[in-house]
Protein backbone atom coordinates (compact mmCIF):
# COMPACT_ATOMS: atom_id res chain seq x y z
CA UNK A 1 0.00 0.00 0.00
CA UNK A 2 1.73 3.35 -1.22
CA UNK A 3 2.69 5.87 1.54
CA UNK A 4 0.16 8.36 1.72
CA UNK A 5 2.80 11.23 2.55
CA UNK A 6 4.77 10.73 -0.84
CA UNK A 7 1.31 9.67 -2.78
CA UNK A 8 0.96 12.12 -5.45
CA UNK A 9 -2.56 11.00 -6.87
CA UNK A 10 -4.47 14.75 -7.38
CA UNK A 11 -7.04 14.96 -5.13
CA UNK A 12 -10.97 14.44 -6.67
CA UNK A 13 -12.50 17.96 -6.41
CA UNK A 14 -15.83 17.74 -5.58
CA UNK A 15 -18.17 19.09 -8.50
CA UNK A 16 -20.39 21.68 -7.39
CA UNK A 17 -23.83 22.31 -7.97
CA UNK A 18 -25.71 25.14 -8.37
CA UNK A 19 -27.65 25.85 -4.83
CA UNK A 20 -31.49 23.32 -4.71
CA UNK A 21 -33.00 21.30 -2.60
CA UNK A 22 -34.75 18.92 -4.46
CA UNK A 23 -37.20 17.49 -1.55
CA UNK A 24 -38.26 21.04 -0.87
CA UNK A 25 -39.30 21.56 -3.81
CA UNK A 26 -41.60 18.93 -4.14
CA UNK A 27 -42.83 19.25 -0.67
CA UNK A 28 -44.00 23.04 -1.69
CA UNK A 29 -45.93 21.46 -4.82
CA UNK A 30 -47.20 18.57 -2.27
CA UNK A 31 -48.43 21.29 -0.34
CA UNK A 32 -50.71 23.36 -3.21
CA UNK A 33 -51.88 20.06 -4.10
CA UNK A 34 -53.22 19.54 -0.87
CA UNK A 35 -53.88 22.30 0.80
CA UNK A 36 -56.08 25.10 -0.82
CA UNK A 37 -54.92 27.81 1.51
CA UNK A 38 -51.10 26.89 0.82
CA UNK A 39 -51.68 26.97 -3.07
CA UNK A 40 -52.84 30.49 -2.87
CA UNK A 41 -49.60 31.60 -0.77
CA UNK A 42 -47.14 29.32 -2.55
CA UNK A 43 -48.49 30.17 -6.12
CA UNK A 44 -48.53 33.71 -5.88
CA UNK A 45 -44.87 33.53 -3.43
CA UNK A 46 -42.84 31.51 -6.30
CA UNK A 47 -42.37 32.00 -9.91
CA UNK A 48 -41.45 28.59 -11.97
CA UNK A 49 -37.67 30.13 -12.19
CA UNK A 50 -37.41 29.76 -8.77
CA UNK A 51 -37.38 25.64 -8.98
CA UNK A 52 -34.15 23.96 -10.14
CA UNK A 53 -35.80 20.80 -10.81
CA UNK A 54 -36.98 20.75 -15.23
CA UNK A 55 -40.13 19.03 -14.22
CA UNK A 56 -40.66 20.28 -11.02
CA UNK A 57 -40.27 23.41 -12.78
CA UNK A 58 -42.89 22.28 -15.75
CA UNK A 59 -45.42 20.99 -12.90
CA UNK A 60 -45.10 24.57 -11.36
CA UNK A 61 -45.64 26.58 -14.03
CA UNK A 62 -48.67 24.41 -15.41
CA UNK A 63 -50.51 25.26 -11.45
CA UNK A 64 -49.77 28.23 -12.48
CA UNK A 65 -51.80 28.37 -15.16
CA UNK A 66 -54.42 26.58 -14.02
CA UNK A 67 -54.82 29.06 -11.14
CA UNK A 68 -54.43 32.14 -13.42
CA UNK A 69 -57.78 30.19 -15.32
CA UNK A 70 -59.65 30.04 -11.84
CA UNK A 71 -59.11 25.81 -12.47
CA UNK A 72 -58.79 23.92 -9.30
CA UNK A 73 -55.38 22.20 -8.86
CA UNK A 74 -54.68 19.11 -8.41
CA UNK A 75 -53.34 15.84 -9.58
CA UNK A 76 -55.85 15.42 -12.35
CA UNK A 77 -56.13 18.61 -13.53
CA UNK A 78 -52.38 19.00 -13.28
CA UNK A 79 -51.50 16.04 -15.48
CA UNK A 80 -54.24 16.91 -17.81
CA UNK A 81 -52.91 20.32 -18.73
CA UNK A 82 -49.64 18.84 -18.90
CA UNK A 83 -50.27 16.39 -21.23
CA UNK A 84 -52.29 18.42 -24.04
CA UNK A 85 -49.46 20.93 -23.87
CA UNK A 86 -46.50 18.47 -24.35
CA UNK A 87 -45.18 18.62 -20.85
CA UNK A 88 -46.24 15.22 -19.99
CA UNK A 89 -44.12 11.88 -20.44
CA UNK A 90 -45.00 8.09 -19.22
CA UNK A 91 -43.39 8.89 -16.05
CA UNK A 92 -45.43 12.38 -15.10
CA UNK A 93 -48.73 10.98 -13.80
CA UNK A 94 -46.78 8.85 -11.37
CA UNK A 95 -44.80 11.61 -9.83
CA UNK A 96 -47.81 13.72 -9.38
CA UNK A 97 -49.30 10.40 -7.47
CA UNK A 98 -45.43 9.98 -5.39
CA UNK A 99 -45.65 13.65 -4.63
CA UNK A 100 -49.42 14.23 -3.20
CA UNK A 101 -48.75 11.31 -0.78
CA UNK A 102 -45.53 13.05 0.32
CA UNK A 103 -46.72 15.00 3.43
CA UNK A 104 -50.04 14.53 5.79
CA UNK A 105 -50.34 17.83 5.66
CA UNK A 106 -49.59 21.87 4.05
CA UNK A 107 -48.73 23.47 7.56
CA UNK A 108 -45.38 24.19 6.92
CA UNK A 109 -45.39 25.67 3.61
CA UNK A 110 -44.27 28.88 4.67
CA UNK A 111 -40.85 26.96 5.11
CA UNK A 112 -40.49 25.42 2.04
CA UNK A 113 -41.19 28.48 0.11
CA UNK A 114 -38.30 29.93 1.84
CA UNK A 115 -35.59 27.57 1.31
CA UNK A 116 -36.37 27.39 -2.67
CA UNK A 117 -36.67 31.51 -2.53
CA UNK A 118 -33.03 31.05 -0.90
CA UNK A 119 -31.45 28.64 -3.08
CA UNK A 120 -32.96 30.53 -6.59
CA UNK A 121 -31.58 34.08 -4.93
CA UNK A 122 -28.49 32.50 -4.54
CA UNK A 123 -28.55 30.99 -8.11
CA UNK A 124 -28.91 34.17 -9.60
CA UNK A 125 -26.11 35.91 -7.48
CA UNK A 126 -23.59 33.05 -9.20
CA UNK A 127 -25.45 33.70 -12.62
CA UNK A 128 -24.80 37.75 -12.25
CA UNK A 129 -21.30 37.16 -11.04
CA UNK A 130 -20.52 35.18 -13.78
CA UNK A 131 -22.18 37.69 -16.63
CA UNK A 132 -20.38 40.32 -14.90
CA UNK A 133 -16.90 38.19 -15.28
CA UNK A 134 -17.51 37.16 -18.66
CA UNK A 135 -17.90 41.21 -19.86
CA UNK A 136 -15.17 42.06 -17.85
CA UNK A 137 -12.64 39.41 -19.39
CA UNK A 138 -14.04 41.20 -23.14
CA UNK A 139 -14.31 44.47 -22.32
CA UNK A 140 -11.69 47.31 -23.30
CA UNK A 141 -14.09 50.29 -20.94
CA UNK A 142 -12.84 49.61 -17.67
CA UNK A 143 -15.97 52.15 -16.19
CA UNK A 144 -18.39 50.44 -18.37
CA UNK A 145 -17.25 47.15 -16.88
CA UNK A 146 -17.88 48.63 -13.11
CA UNK A 147 -21.12 50.46 -14.23
CA UNK A 148 -22.72 47.14 -15.53
CA UNK A 149 -21.74 45.43 -12.34
CA UNK A 150 -23.29 47.65 -9.73
CA UNK A 151 -26.13 47.42 -12.07
CA UNK A 152 -26.26 44.00 -11.73
CA UNK A 153 -25.97 43.55 -8.52
CA UNK A 154 -28.37 46.39 -7.76
CA UNK A 155 -30.98 44.41 -9.82
CA UNK A 156 -30.89 41.34 -7.46
CA UNK A 157 -32.84 42.64 -4.86
CA UNK A 158 -35.37 44.57 -7.14
CA UNK A 159 -35.88 41.28 -9.43
CA UNK A 160 -36.49 38.65 -6.56
CA UNK A 161 -39.74 41.02 -4.86
CA UNK A 162 -43.14 41.06 -7.07
CA UNK A 163 -45.59 43.29 -7.42
CA UNK A 164 -48.69 42.01 -5.52
CA UNK A 165 -52.25 43.15 -5.29
CA UNK A 166 -53.16 43.87 -1.63
CA UNK A 167 -55.98 44.82 0.45
CA UNK A 168 -57.51 48.98 0.14
CA UNK A 169 -58.07 48.29 4.10
CA UNK A 170 -54.13 48.47 5.10
CA UNK A 171 -53.54 51.73 2.71
CA UNK A 172 -56.66 53.04 5.39
CA UNK A 173 -55.14 52.71 8.03
CA UNK A 174 -51.57 53.70 7.30
CA UNK A 175 -53.54 57.02 6.26
CA UNK A 176 -55.61 57.18 9.82
CA UNK A 177 -52.31 56.36 11.65
CA UNK A 178 -50.98 59.14 9.50
CA UNK A 179 -53.07 61.66 10.45
CA UNK A 180 -52.54 60.75 14.15
CA UNK A 181 -49.08 61.31 13.99
CA UNK A 182 -49.40 64.84 12.22
CA UNK A 183 -51.95 66.28 15.38
CA UNK A 184 -49.08 64.89 17.87
CA UNK A 185 -46.23 66.90 15.42
CA UNK A 186 -47.54 68.62 12.05
CA UNK A 187 -43.78 68.42 10.86
CA UNK A 188 -43.53 64.34 11.13
CA UNK A 189 -44.08 63.75 7.26
CA UNK A 190 -42.14 67.22 6.52
CA UNK A 191 -39.65 66.22 3.67
CA UNK A 192 -36.98 68.07 3.04
CA UNK A 193 -36.53 71.88 4.12
CA UNK A 194 -35.18 74.36 1.13
CA UNK A 195 -35.17 77.33 3.53
CA UNK A 196 -38.65 78.89 1.39
CA UNK A 197 -41.61 79.06 3.93
CA UNK A 198 -44.59 79.56 1.69
CA UNK A 199 -42.46 76.62 -0.79
CA UNK A 200 -42.12 74.41 2.31
CA UNK A 201 -45.58 75.18 3.09
CA UNK A 202 -47.07 74.12 -0.22
CA UNK A 203 -44.90 71.52 -1.18
CA UNK A 204 -44.43 70.27 2.47
CA UNK A 205 -41.06 70.12 1.77
CA UNK A 206 -39.10 67.91 -1.07
CA UNK A 207 -40.34 64.72 -1.36
CA UNK A 208 -38.49 61.20 -0.58
CA UNK A 209 -38.75 59.57 -4.67
CA UNK A 210 -40.04 63.31 -6.00
CA UNK A 211 -38.33 64.41 -9.33
CA UNK A 212 -38.51 67.82 -9.11
CA UNK A 213 -37.76 70.07 -12.65
CA UNK A 214 -36.65 73.93 -11.93
CA UNK A 215 -36.56 75.40 -15.60
CA UNK A 216 -36.02 78.73 -16.74
CA UNK A 217 -34.20 81.06 -19.29
CA UNK A 218 -30.67 81.67 -18.89
CA UNK A 219 -29.42 84.50 -16.79
CA UNK A 220 -32.69 84.05 -14.04
CA UNK A 221 -31.43 82.19 -11.55
CA UNK A 222 -32.07 78.22 -11.37
CA UNK A 223 -28.50 77.82 -10.19
CA UNK A 224 -28.45 80.34 -7.33
CA UNK A 225 -32.11 78.94 -6.27
CA UNK A 226 -30.69 75.57 -6.21
CA UNK A 227 -27.47 76.59 -3.91
CA UNK A 228 -29.54 78.19 -1.80
CA UNK A 229 -31.71 74.98 -0.72
CA UNK A 230 -27.81 73.47 -0.52
CA UNK A 231 -27.08 76.60 1.66
CA UNK A 232 -30.43 75.85 4.03
CA UNK A 233 -29.28 72.65 4.65
CA UNK A 234 -25.85 72.95 5.08
CA UNK A 235 -27.26 75.49 8.20
CA UNK A 236 -29.54 72.64 10.02
CA UNK A 237 -27.76 71.11 12.66
CA UNK A 238 -29.66 68.07 14.16
CA UNK A 239 -27.98 66.11 11.16
CA UNK A 240 -25.86 66.69 8.60
CA UNK A 241 -27.52 66.18 5.12
CA UNK A 242 -25.84 64.26 2.41
CA UNK A 243 -25.91 65.92 -0.79
CA UNK A 244 -24.56 64.97 -3.90
CA UNK A 245 -24.11 68.47 -6.64
CA UNK A 246 -23.74 67.98 -10.43
CA UNK A 247 -22.79 70.88 -12.20
CA UNK A 248 -22.29 70.68 -15.57
CA UNK A 249 -21.21 74.62 -16.58
CA UNK A 250 -19.61 75.57 -13.28
CA UNK A 251 -16.59 74.86 -11.78
CA UNK A 252 -16.61 73.31 -8.11
CA UNK A 253 -14.64 76.63 -6.96
CA UNK A 254 -17.61 78.82 -8.18
CA UNK A 255 -19.93 76.80 -6.76
CA UNK A 256 -18.43 76.57 -3.31
CA UNK A 257 -18.02 80.92 -3.17
CA UNK A 258 -21.62 81.25 -4.19
CA UNK A 259 -22.81 79.06 -1.34
CA UNK A 260 -20.51 80.84 0.86
CA UNK A 261 -21.60 84.23 -0.17
CA UNK A 262 -25.02 83.31 1.22
CA UNK A 263 -24.39 81.50 4.51
CA UNK A 264 -21.93 84.34 5.46
CA UNK A 265 -23.82 87.42 4.14
CA UNK A 266 -20.50 88.46 2.29
CA UNK A 267 -20.98 90.39 -0.49
CA UNK A 268 -19.81 88.18 -4.49
CA UNK A 269 -17.87 91.70 -5.23
CA UNK A 270 -16.14 91.55 -2.33
CA UNK A 271 -14.63 87.48 -2.51
CA UNK A 272 -13.98 88.49 -6.12
CA UNK A 273 -12.02 91.40 -5.41
CA UNK A 274 -10.53 89.93 -2.18
CA UNK A 275 -11.52 92.64 -0.18
CA UNK A 276 -13.48 91.71 3.07
CA UNK A 277 -15.70 94.48 4.67
CA UNK A 278 -16.18 94.46 8.45
CA UNK A 279 -15.83 91.27 9.81
CA UNK A 280 -16.61 89.72 6.72
CA UNK A 281 -13.09 87.76 6.82
CA UNK A 282 -14.11 86.24 9.99
CA UNK A 283 -17.70 84.85 8.94
CA UNK A 284 -16.51 83.08 5.67
CA UNK A 285 -14.13 80.93 8.61
CA UNK A 286 -16.56 80.72 10.02
CA UNK A 287 -18.27 79.04 7.30
CA UNK A 288 -15.57 77.01 5.64
CA UNK A 289 -15.83 75.26 9.39
CA UNK A 290 -19.60 74.44 9.10
CA UNK A 291 -18.77 72.97 5.46
CA UNK A 292 -16.08 71.22 6.37
CA UNK A 293 -18.56 69.82 8.45
CA UNK A 294 -21.41 68.91 6.13
CA UNK A 295 -21.78 65.89 4.23
CA UNK A 296 -21.89 68.06 0.64
CA UNK A 297 -20.23 66.64 -2.59
CA UNK A 298 -19.39 68.10 -5.60
CA UNK A 299 -18.76 66.70 -9.39
CA UNK A 300 -18.52 69.64 -11.67
CA UNK A 301 -17.52 67.37 -14.66
CA UNK A 302 -18.61 68.57 -17.80
CA UNK A 303 -19.85 65.07 -19.07
CA UNK A 304 -21.91 63.14 -17.01
CA UNK A 305 -24.24 59.79 -17.51
CA UNK A 306 -27.59 59.32 -15.43
CA UNK A 307 -25.95 56.25 -14.90
CA UNK A 308 -22.68 57.96 -14.03
CA UNK A 309 -24.54 59.81 -11.68
CA UNK A 310 -26.66 56.77 -9.95
CA UNK A 311 -23.68 54.96 -9.32
CA UNK A 312 -21.91 57.90 -7.60
CA UNK A 313 -24.59 58.55 -5.39
CA UNK A 314 -24.99 54.68 -4.80
CA UNK A 315 -21.20 54.60 -3.56
CA UNK A 316 -21.84 58.13 -1.48
CA UNK A 317 -24.62 57.33 0.55
CA UNK A 318 -22.94 53.88 1.36
CA UNK A 319 -19.69 55.51 2.28
CA UNK A 320 -20.77 58.53 3.95
CA UNK A 321 -24.55 58.68 5.11
CA UNK A 322 -25.62 54.84 5.84
CA UNK A 323 -26.65 53.87 2.64
CA UNK A 324 -28.66 56.57 1.93
CA UNK A 325 -28.45 60.14 -0.09
CA UNK A 326 -30.55 62.78 0.82
CA UNK A 327 -30.64 65.34 -2.19
CA UNK A 328 -29.70 65.03 -5.47
CA UNK A 329 -28.95 68.47 -7.92
CA UNK A 330 -28.32 68.27 -11.35
CA UNK A 331 -27.57 71.84 -13.43
CA UNK A 332 -28.63 70.97 -16.24
CA UNK A 333 -30.53 68.83 -18.05
CA UNK A 334 -29.54 69.56 -21.75
CA UNK A 335 -25.49 69.43 -21.08
CA UNK A 336 -25.91 65.85 -19.78
CA UNK A 337 -25.14 63.17 -22.14
CA UNK A 338 -27.19 59.81 -22.36
CA UNK A 339 -23.86 57.47 -21.82
CA UNK A 340 -25.46 54.67 -24.21
CA UNK A 341 -22.93 53.61 -27.00
CA UNK A 342 -23.31 54.82 -30.67
CA UNK A 343 -25.77 52.07 -30.97
CA UNK A 344 -28.00 52.41 -28.78
CA UNK A 345 -28.04 56.15 -28.83
CA UNK A 346 -31.59 57.88 -29.71
CA UNK A 347 -31.72 59.44 -33.21
CA UNK A 348 -32.61 62.69 -32.00
CA UNK A 349 -32.11 64.96 -28.98
CA UNK A 350 -35.61 65.00 -27.86
CA UNK A 351 -35.32 61.62 -27.84
CA UNK A 352 -32.24 61.58 -25.61
CA UNK A 353 -33.51 64.08 -22.91
CA UNK A 354 -36.65 62.04 -22.83
CA UNK A 355 -34.54 59.10 -21.95
CA UNK A 356 -32.38 60.75 -19.49
CA UNK A 357 -35.62 62.75 -17.74
CA UNK A 358 -37.05 59.16 -16.89
CA UNK A 359 -33.55 58.12 -16.02
CA UNK A 360 -34.17 60.96 -13.46
CA UNK A 361 -36.61 59.58 -12.34
CA UNK A 362 -35.72 56.45 -11.70
CA UNK A 363 -32.97 57.20 -10.15
CA UNK A 364 -35.02 59.05 -7.51
CA UNK A 365 -37.17 56.27 -6.87
CA UNK A 366 -34.12 54.03 -6.31
CA UNK A 367 -32.10 56.34 -4.49
CA UNK A 368 -35.62 57.15 -2.74
CA UNK A 369 -34.19 60.65 -2.55
CA UNK A 370 -35.33 64.21 -4.00
CA UNK A 371 -33.60 64.95 -7.02
CA UNK A 372 -33.66 68.85 -7.95
CA UNK A 373 -32.80 68.90 -12.06
CA UNK A 374 -32.60 72.59 -13.52
CA UNK A 375 -33.60 72.45 -17.25
CA UNK A 376 -34.10 74.99 -19.18
CA UNK A 377 -36.96 76.84 -21.61
CA UNK A 378 -37.03 76.89 -25.01
CA UNK A 379 -36.60 80.30 -26.85
CA UNK A 380 -40.70 80.58 -27.56
CA UNK A 381 -41.23 82.34 -24.67
CA UNK A 382 -39.40 84.88 -25.16
CA UNK A 383 -40.92 85.57 -28.93
CA UNK A 384 -44.38 86.30 -26.97
CA UNK A 385 -45.50 89.61 -25.57
CA UNK A 386 -47.32 90.90 -22.61
CA UNK A 387 -49.08 87.65 -20.10
CA UNK A 388 -48.69 85.34 -22.57
CA UNK A 389 -44.59 85.23 -21.86
CA UNK A 390 -45.73 83.17 -18.54
CA UNK A 391 -43.85 80.19 -18.55
CA UNK A 392 -46.17 77.02 -19.83
CA UNK A 393 -45.37 73.58 -19.57
CA UNK A 394 -45.16 72.95 -23.41
CA UNK A 395 -41.79 75.47 -23.32
CA UNK A 396 -39.38 73.03 -21.62
CA UNK A 397 -36.72 73.05 -23.81
CA UNK A 398 -36.32 69.80 -26.33
CA UNK A 399 -38.80 67.12 -24.38
CA UNK A 400 -42.50 66.69 -23.07
CA UNK A 401 -41.19 63.50 -21.33
CA UNK A 402 -39.86 66.09 -19.07
CA UNK A 403 -43.34 67.36 -17.87
CA UNK A 404 -44.86 63.45 -17.70
CA UNK A 405 -41.81 62.41 -15.65
CA UNK A 406 -41.76 65.47 -13.24
CA UNK A 407 -43.17 65.61 -9.86
CA UNK A 408 -42.91 68.83 -9.72
CA UNK A 409 -42.65 71.36 -12.62
CA UNK A 410 -41.50 75.13 -11.33
CA UNK A 411 -40.29 77.84 -13.44
CA UNK A 412 -38.77 80.73 -12.40
CA UNK A 413 -38.89 83.95 -14.36
CA UNK A 414 -39.00 88.20 -14.26
CA UNK A 415 -42.57 89.35 -13.15
CA UNK A 416 -42.16 92.75 -15.30
CA UNK A 417 -39.41 91.16 -18.45
CA UNK A 418 -39.42 94.64 -18.93
CA UNK A 419 -37.74 95.71 -16.33
CA UNK A 420 -34.67 93.59 -15.73
CA UNK A 421 -32.80 94.90 -13.40
CA UNK A 422 -35.86 95.93 -10.73
CA UNK A 423 -38.48 92.98 -11.45
CA UNK A 424 -39.20 90.74 -8.68
CA UNK A 425 -38.77 87.06 -10.06
CA UNK A 426 -41.79 84.70 -9.93
CA UNK A 427 -41.35 80.54 -8.72
CA UNK A 428 -44.13 79.39 -10.53
CA UNK A 429 -45.06 75.71 -9.28
CA UNK A 430 -46.76 74.85 -12.76
CA UNK A 431 -46.79 71.26 -12.15
CA UNK A 432 -46.89 69.82 -8.69
CA UNK A 433 -48.57 65.82 -8.37
CA UNK A 434 -49.82 65.58 -4.71
CA UNK A 435 -50.70 69.28 -4.29
CA UNK A 436 -51.74 73.09 -5.23
CA UNK A 437 -50.25 74.70 -7.58
CA UNK A 438 -48.75 78.22 -6.85
CA UNK A 439 -47.11 81.48 -7.98
CA UNK A 440 -44.52 82.53 -5.20
CA UNK A 441 -43.26 86.25 -5.49
CA UNK A 442 -39.19 86.15 -4.39
CA UNK A 443 -36.64 88.93 -4.11
CA UNK A 444 -33.14 88.66 -5.35
CA UNK A 445 -30.48 89.85 -3.18
CA UNK A 446 -27.39 89.91 -5.99
CA UNK A 447 -24.94 90.92 -3.70
CA UNK A 448 -25.52 87.54 -1.59
CA UNK A 449 -26.70 85.35 -4.64
CA UNK A 450 -29.47 84.95 -3.01
CA UNK A 451 -33.02 84.67 -2.94
CA UNK A 452 -35.93 85.25 -0.62
CA UNK A 453 -39.94 84.94 0.13
CA UNK A 454 -41.34 88.40 -0.51
CA UNK A 455 -42.96 90.07 2.40
CA UNK A 456 -45.81 91.09 -0.69
CA UNK A 457 -47.58 87.78 -1.72
CA UNK A 458 -49.97 89.82 -3.60
CA UNK A 459 -52.12 87.19 -6.08
CA UNK A 460 -50.45 87.45 -9.13
CA UNK A 461 -52.11 89.04 -12.09
CA UNK A 462 -53.47 91.41 -9.29
CA UNK A 463 -50.24 93.08 -8.45
CA UNK A 464 -50.75 96.20 -10.67
CA UNK A 465 -53.27 97.35 -8.09
CA UNK A 466 -50.87 97.66 -5.25
CA UNK A 467 -47.32 99.18 -5.11
CA UNK A 468 -44.47 97.62 -5.86
CA UNK A 469 -41.99 96.39 -3.22
CA UNK A 470 -38.99 98.60 -2.86
CA UNK A 471 -36.15 96.04 -4.04
CA UNK A 472 -32.71 96.47 -2.35
CA UNK A 473 -31.20 95.03 -4.92
CA UNK A 474 -31.56 94.59 -8.59
CA UNK A 475 -32.97 91.56 -10.04
CA UNK A 476 -30.16 88.49 -11.88
CA UNK A 477 -29.16 89.75 -14.92
CA UNK A 478 -26.68 88.33 -17.28
CA UNK A 479 -23.85 86.41 -15.56
CA UNK A 480 -25.85 86.13 -12.66
CA UNK A 481 -27.24 82.73 -13.41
Amino acid sequence: MPDKKYDNTPAVKKPRIFPNNFEAEQSALCCVLIDGTAARSVLHTLQPEDFYNERNKKIFRAMCELNRQDIPVDIITVFDYMEKNGLADENTLTYLTEINILLPSGANYAHYVKIIKRDSTLREVINKCNEIIAMAYEASDADAVVHFAEKKIYELSKERSRNELKHISAATIEVMERIEKLKKDKYAFRGLSTGFRIFDKVTNGLQDGDLIILAARPSVGKTAFALNIVAAAAERSDRPLCIAIYDLEMPQRQIAQRIMSNMGSVSMVDINSAELKNDGDSRLWMVTQKLSNTKIFINDSSMVSPAEVLSQCRRLGAEHNNGRVDLVIIDYLQLMNDGRTDKDRADNRQQEVSYMSRMMKIMARELNCPVLVLSQMSRGVEQRKGAEKTPMLSDLRESGAIEQDADIVMFLYRENDEDKMHSPIILDLAKHRNGELKKIRLNWQGEFMSFTESDDQTEYGKKNATPKPDFSSPAPSDGDE
